[in-house]
């Protein structure tokens, strides 16, 4: 199954800071792990620095959830997760 995380700035956010000033090495490197595992299908920050998404392709809900509650900028509060089950229809990410 498909799901979309959607990252917004959460408490610890720096305003006024772009992305890459915000401290998140230990994300990135969260998200290269994921990488590794062949369950991140996409993902990267939105360009105007209100967070970002990341698409997964995991068995369950819970395993998103797992994945989303673990992430270091989670867990620091720089962001908040929604995560949406998604089911692409058109488009690269139907296969």
């Amino acid at each position: 199954m498909k799901f979309v995380i959607h990252f917004t700035t959460g408490k610890a956010w720096e305003a006024g800071k772009p992305f890459w000033e915000q401290g998140l090495v230990p994300h990135r490197e969260y998200v290269r792990e994921a990488v590794a595992k062949g369950i991140l299908i996409a993902g990267g920050p939105f360009t105007d620095h209100t967070g970002g998404m990341i698409i997964l392709e995991v068995d369950s809900l819970a395993e998103a959830q797992h994945f989303a509650e673990n992430d270091p900028a989670v867990i620091a509060e720089k962001f908040e997760a929604t995560i949406y089950p998604w089911k692409p229809l058109e488009g690269i990410f139907n296969q």
